[in-house]
């Protein structure tokens, strides 16, 4: 009944209005929010700023009684309530001051951070420089090693990306740059796996790298060699592969009375005439006689010990147990580095220092070498190459006997005309020289 009568804007007597502050809003407090809800909507509401006065059932209208608070709270306890409400918003900017102190603190503390990482890592570099000024010996011994090193584990991690590759997709997926590391890794790997593992020793590590460095040829790999080096060591390496051409040339002719009968012993007897006066055959003379190579006594499983031996140091083939299989291995990479050479364009297409390399690989001396010869001797390689089979991997073998024994480049490296390798440094050999 309060209710409606409240709703409908009909005055209260002193004993309604008690009741409803008793059941309703039970503090001053509530009844001070209650009263200025009320006295906004009816400013919001229009129409009903002055309600009708409706007769009360007893009598005449009666005035409205003033609002009595309960005792115990006056008007300044609601006074007191705004004022905390000032506190908190006080405090609350007072928190945000803090926070906003706190971060800048930690903004100096990063700067200085900054600061001192900034300044440290300019004193390392000075101190490098600082080094380099006064040991410039040890300091470009450190950059040999620092250089080496870091290109060594690049290598290591390509080939290793290259066997996945060839283990996947086989190894004809190669072309000819990954052939060549492929076929160049194992060797640097096997020739450095006794420095590396000697370094890690205690106590003895400190002594292994100044001997690797005092014999960089046998202790290290091409990687640490700087450009002089380079040239040197392969001069030697190269002079030492040239010194079982004539081994292996013998024991071919050794082998020509042993096959009188075949109907190609004539033409073969030729060309080992021709490499005897200092001459080299022609692509379709050895092609006319590729048949005798896949019979015995010319056959890699017929050739004897000594035979083999000869031919596994003229190609630097690894000298393990299965020097048969290492031949063979090493004549099909090869064999796919020349299919290599003419998926990408042909030998034309190949730049100087990628011919000389190519050469080099294959017996041929390339010091001095006009380009034009470089390309007409690797094509005739190729020629033979890219028509032989696996039944003629005998013949390939011995392709550098055929096509270089009597080159004069090889001539002169062997009988002491050059002393070193006439080649084209690439930019970090410039850096390491």
């Amino acid at each position: 009944m309060i209710l409606v009568l409240r709703l409908a804007r009909v005055p209260l007597n002193a004993r309604h209005e008690n009741t409803l502050r008793r059941s309703c809003l039970g503090n001053a407090l509530r009844l001070h929010a209650t009263t200025s809800k009320y006295a906004e909507t009816e400013k919001q509401i229009p129409g009903l700023t002055n309600p009708p006065q409706i007769p009360s059932a007893t009598g005449p209208e009666a005035e409205t009684p003033k609002r009595v608070l309960k005792p115990g709270f006056e008007k300044h306890e609601i006074k007191n309530f705004s004022i905390t409400e000032k506190e908190v918003e006080l405090s609350l900017k007072s928190s945000l001051d803090n926070v906003t102190k706190i971060r800048g603190a930690s903004k100096v503390s990063d700067n200085v951070r900054g600061y001192v990482f900034t300044r440290y890592f300019d004193y390392v570099r000075g101190y490098d420089k600082l080094l380099e000024k006064n040991f410039p010996s040890a300091m470009k011994v450190y950059r040999v090693y620092f250089e080496g090193v870091k290109e060594f584990f690049a290598d290591m991690k390509r080939y290793l990306k290259i066997t996945r590759i060839v283990n996947f997709k086989g190894i004809k997926s190669l072309n000819r740059q990954e052939l060549e590391l492929y076929m160049q890794m194992p060797r640097d790997m096997f020739k450095m796996a006794p420095t590396l593992i000697f370094s890690a020793l205690p106590m003895v590590g400190y002594a292994v790298f100044p001997l690797a460095f005092i014999y960089p040829r046998v202790l290290l790999t091409s990687h640490f060699w700087n450009y002089r080096q380079k040239l040197e060591f392969q001069h030697m390496e190269f002079h030492n592969r040239l010194t079982y051409y004539l081994p292996v040339f013998r024991c071919l002719q050794e082998k020509l009375r042993h096959i009188e009968k075949h109907p190609k012993h004539k033409q073969l007897s030729i060309i080992l005439g021709q490499l005897g006066s200092g001459t080299h055959p022609t692509v379709e003379q050895l092609m006319d006689v590729k048949s005798i190579f896949t019979e015995p006594p010319y056959n890699l499983v017929s050739l004897n010990r000594k035979h083999i031996r000869m031919l596994v140091k003229m190609h630097r083939a690894s000298r393990g147990i299965f020097k048969r299989h290492s031949l063979y291995e090493h004549a099909f990479l090869l064999h796919y580095m020349d299919q290599a050479i003419c998926r990408e364009g042909d030998v034309h297409n190949m730049n100087e220092k990628a011919l000389r390399n190519a050469c080099l690989i294959r017996g041929l001396n390339p010091s001095n070498l006009p380009k034009e010869e470089m390309i007409s001797w690797l094509r005739d390689w190729i020629k033979v190459s890219t028509t032989v089979k696996e039944d003629h991997i005998t013949m390939f073998l011995h392709l550098p006997i055929f096509f270089a024994y009597n080159h004069p480049n090889n001539w002169r490296v062997m009988y002491g005309g050059d002393r070193a390798f006439d080649t084209i440094p690439s930019p970090e050999d410039k850096g390491k020289h």
